[in-house]
């Protein structure tokens, strides 16, 4: 079953000191940079991942963060197989859960490139059956609203958790869709498998939205969605062991799904469901990194081109500012998303089902992206995870800078989030009066840290907010002319 929550979960982690742990580190700079920064940052994150390993009770994690069009760093820890004692390695092949959805809508939009469809078309003008909302059969159904979540389908757990079972799916994804979606389906419900508001005008994260959109890939191309994946997307961007379907894969590698609870693992097993689009894609993570390095380069990997940078663009921009639903934590481009929690300007998704928890995401200021899979049950930890492997990156590069600034530079605070006390770093290129105050989400300064004239130079400071609530703060740097602000999380 792919977590109700996914909406929530974004990553997380982590367990077993005592078991085996690996990690390389790849840089493509001199041997003396290498190891000032890469070994510091392989230190720092190796001791912060068996932190979270020992709380949260995961048996293996493989993450890696990316930079300068290449694997920055990278860590394998504890195991994919306990019975076997078989080892995360860069060779283990995890389920993505959701994340499998941004594959999807690759698919989808090398489509719309080609002029198959455009984002406002109802989707009942493609589909071999018809679509539409019981409340509102009048409204149709747009691609756009399969990929902003706004579609007003809605996914029926009792339904999805029936088909849910091991091995590779039995059903056909058009064969399932059309029992779900039309009248006198086998799945078919019209107040549970769809909502009541107009198509268009109400956010609900849903998978079923998504496995629609992939099935209108298969629809649109003449083959399976499957097959479309393998020589349009893993076939040109060499992305090894990775597949849909079990029977494409070594299951010999494939990361084992945890749950936890008694002080017992429990195995979950190799599961499928025929809504597969939305969920169900495998791989490693050195093929996921490539699948993100091509999205951080505009659409190109090595010269092989997958989306035109425009259509990048496009599926980046937040079509849904304002979401209707109180518990989202997110804004939402074309099925890409990004997250209001972060302090840091990410695009990216998560997933979650039984036994894993995964993340990736891109930080297009600085062209970083950071990946985290696991093979455990998650929770709200992730928040933590995503942002230091970002404020990892961030404290690295910036440790680089020696000698006179060649720019204003308002770093991000670290780390962050933070409990209690956190560190600001700034850099003037020339003699200027600064001021770096605090701001509440109100817009008021609540404290000043500096108001004084500063000669060139870095500087750093630690900040106290112990006697501050838990929220979401800012901090603001006026020098000269150049203003910048930047957000920080306090968590207590």
């Amino acid at each position: 079953m792919k977590n109700i929550y996914l909406t929530f979960i974004m990553i997380v982690i982590f367990h077993l000191c005592a078991y085996p742990q690996q990690h390389r580190n790849w840089l493509d700079q001199t041997q003396e940079e290498y190891n000032s920064l890469s070994l510091n940052t392989s230190s720092s994150l190796d001791s912060f991942f068996t932190a979270y390993m020992t709380t949260y009770h995961v048996p293996g994690i493989a993450a890696c963060i990316i930079k300068n069009d290449s694997i920055f760093w990278e860590g394998y820890y504890g195991y994919a197989n306990i019975a076997l004692n078989i080892p995360v390695t860069d060779s283990t092949i995890f389920n993505l859960a959701s994340i499998s959805k941004t594959i999807m809508v690759t698919a989808l939009m090398q489509l719309y490139e080609k002029g198959y469809f455009q984002l406002e078309d109802t989707i009942n003008a493609y589909l071999p059956f018809v679509v539409r909302t019981p409340a509102h059969p009048e409204v149709p159904i747009t691609f756009k609203m399969l990929l902003t979540h706004t579609s007003s389908i809605r996914d029926n757990w009792n339904v999805l958790n029936q088909v849910y079972g091991p091995g590779d799916p039995t059903i056909p994804l058009g064969t399932f869709l059309s029992d779900y979606l039309t009248p006198g389906g086998q799945y078919y419900s019209a107040s549970l498998n769809f909502y009541s508001q107009v198509p268009g005008t109400y956010w609900s994260y849903c998978n079923e939205g998504a496995a629609l959109a992939g099935y209108l890939v298969e629809v649109l191309a003449g083959i399976p969605f499957d097959e479309y994946c393998r020589d349009s997307i893993f076939i040109p961007l060499n992305m090894q062991h990775t597949a849909w379907f079990l029977r494409d894969l070594d299951t010999a590698l494939v990361a084992r799904p945890y749950g936890y609870s008694g002080g017992t693992y429990h195995d979950y097993g190799l599961n499928g469901y025929p809504d597969y689009p939305d969920g169900l894609l495998r791989t490693t993570l050195h093929s996921l990194a490539k699948f993100l390095l091509m999205n951080m380069n505009g659409g190109e990997s090595n010269g092989i081109r997958l989306l035109d940078t425009s259509t990048v663009r496009l599926i980046r921009t937040v079509h849904i500012p304002i979401i209707p639903a109180p518990w989202n934590l997110y804004q939402w481009g074309l099925i890409w998303a990004k997250p209001l929690w972060s302090a840091y300007d990410i695009w990216g998704h998560t997933g979650g089902d039984y036994g894993v928890t995964t993340a990736m995401g891109l930080r297009e200021s600085d062209d970083t992206g950071v990946i985290l899979l696991t093979n455990a049950d998650g929770g709200q930890e992730y928040k933590t995870a995503v942002d230091r492997l970002f404020s990892e990156i961030t404290v690295g590069i910036e440790e680089e800078l020696v000698g006179i600034p060649e720019g204003f530079i308002l770093m991000q605070n670290y780390p962050n989030p933070f409990n209690s006390t956190s560190v600001i770093k700034y850099s003037i290129p020339q003699s200027s009066q600064v001021s770096l105050n605090i701001i509440n989400v109100l817009g008021s300064e609540i404290e000043t840290l500096i108001n004084e004239e500063k000669p060139v130079g870095t500087y750093e400071l630690e900040w106290n907010a112990a006697s501050l609530p838990s929220g979401v703060y800012f901090y603001r740097l006026q020098a000269g002319d150049f203003v910048q602000t930047r957000k920080m999380i306090l968590l207590k």
